[in-house]
């Protein structure tokens, strides 16, 4: 039987690294952009002002906040508020209107034999992750970026989850276009992510796939989603979920802190995760539990995100440990082309193309309509596309076909394989036969 198995396993081997090599040679044939820069701070902290826009909030909304701020040992009320004013900051982030979104996440993921708890900190993983992105909108117009990038060194497993957590997202969406919904997602150590850019879009990658067009409702199920493109989280956030919670009121902006109880109801915590959990899966992964997850969220007072930060700790198995989430929310014009208008990418821009990028219609006609969201494809790269595919391919027959002969169930490949083997045997047997003889002899 050891020899039966000994060889279809070499087989595979061989032919998965020699997959391996083809598929890394594919990755490589891409487009680059920027240069790696020293990191210097937080992106988010860069905090526009208050937007001189319609009031968000209505009369109704307002007495809950005010009930909330003027009783602040009322625990029922300050979750109460606390949601009104969460579901109002979501709600200016769906809206067709002006804005962009920066975004800084850090990661912490626990070593292979270690335990999740509450009170871990980065410091505490195995590696870390860098996270940067960003969103622009115009009216029903809109482009988003997304990197993550394992960080060099960052513990005993970075280099190892430098093949499982590196990643880019892309998505947009042109109102002119208004069944098609953009999403890439490429999750492969070959895009070459780099979060430590200065400038915006503050991180650089190789794009090697095209995004792929949805309806709605295929984008938001291909983009696990939860109620519309551009909220704020994907995650179900109700009053009975939580523990604690605080609102204030000051310079313009309303402070809400919240807390989520892990010992809440399993199925309310269940229905609250379900898409990060969907995020999980997808990767492999499940999420068992959150132990940990805390809020700090600030709406101007007339409605408007201002930031949103998050720190949870979930025991999800290898990806299980410790998250920060930052978002930074711009609103007024002046403010947002100020920072897109130092885009790297702009550099390789001739100048009489660059004078045209005034309007965030120009800036998301360059974001859409450039090489930024196709990948460039030489001809070898198809071509070695096709073998990787033929590889793969073979591979998966050969370890069906095993399963099937292991099992019974191609007894006539089986038979040929146990008269090869009993053929090898006997050609073996009579070289030893031969060799005793010579020895024999020689004695």
């Amino acid at each position: 039987m050891k020899t039966i198995i000994k060889r279809p396993v070499c087989v595979i081997l061989a032919l998965s690294v020699l997959a391996f090599a083809v598929m890394t040679v594919v990755a490589c044939g891409g487009v680059a952009y920027g240069a790696s820069v020293d990191a210097s701070g937080d992106i988010t902290q860069i905090a526009g002002t208050k937007p001189a826009l319609e009031n968000r909030i209505s009369a109704d909304d307002l007495a809950v906040i005010d009930a909330a701020i003027a009783d602040g040992g009322n625990a029922d009320a300050a979750k109460k508020a606390a949601m009104v004013l969460y579901n109002i900051a979501n709600s200016s982030r769906i809206q067709d209107g002006n804005s962009l979104m920066l975004q800084e996440s850090k990661m912490g993921i626990k070593g292979l034999l270690d335990k999740v708890n509450a009170n871990m900190t980065l410091d505490d993983c195995a590696a870390t992750v860098s996270m940067r992105g960003f969103t622009l909108k115009s009216g029903g117009d809109w482009y988003g970026e997304f990197v993550a990038q394992v960080d060099e060194g960052s513990g005993s497993m970075a280099g190892l989850m430098t093949f499982f957590s590196t990643m880019l997202k892309i998505n947009y969406h042109r109102a002119s276009e208004p069944d098609n919904y953009y999403f890439n997602i490429i999750k492969d150590s070959a895009i070459e992510a780099d979060c430590s850019l200065t400038r915006f879009p503050f991180s650089s990658y190789k794009l090697i796939k095209d995004a792929q067009a949805y309806d709605l409702d295929g984008f938001k199920n291909a983009a696990n989603i939860l109620n519309a493109p551009n909220e704020i989280y994907n995650m179900d956030f109700m009053e009975d979920i939580l523990s604690d919670a605080a609102i204030t009121h000051e310079d313009g902006v309303y402070k809400v802190h919240f807390i989520v109880d892990p010992g809440a109801d399993k199925a309310l915590l269940e229905q609250w995760y379900r898409l990060p959990q969907k995020d999980m899966q997808e990767g492999g992964q499940s999420i068992k539990s959150y132990l940990k997850y805390v809020c700090d969220l600030e709406v101007w007072d007339n409605g408007y995100a201002k930031s949103y930060y998050a720190e949870y700790v979930r025991d999800a198995g290898m990806g299980g440990g410790i998250t920060i989430d930052k978002f930074s929310y711009l609103w007024n014009p002046d403010e947002i082309l100020g920072i897109i208008s130092d885009d790297y990418r702009l550099d390789g821009v001739d100048e009489a193309s660059k004078a045209k990028l005034k309007t965030f219609d120009d800036y998301l006609d360059f974001y859409i309509s450039t090489e930024i969201v196709a990948a460039k494809m030489p001809p070898f790269y198809i071509a070695l596309s096709v073998l990787g595919g033929v590889i793969f391919l073979i591979i998966v027959v050969v370890i069906v076909v095993e399963i099937l002969v292991r099992k019974g169930k191609l007894p006539k490949l089986a038979a040929k394989r146990e008269a090869k083997k009993q053929k090898r045997l006997a050609k073996k047997a009579a070289k030893k036969g031969t060799a005793s003889d010579a020895n024999d002899k020689v004695e």
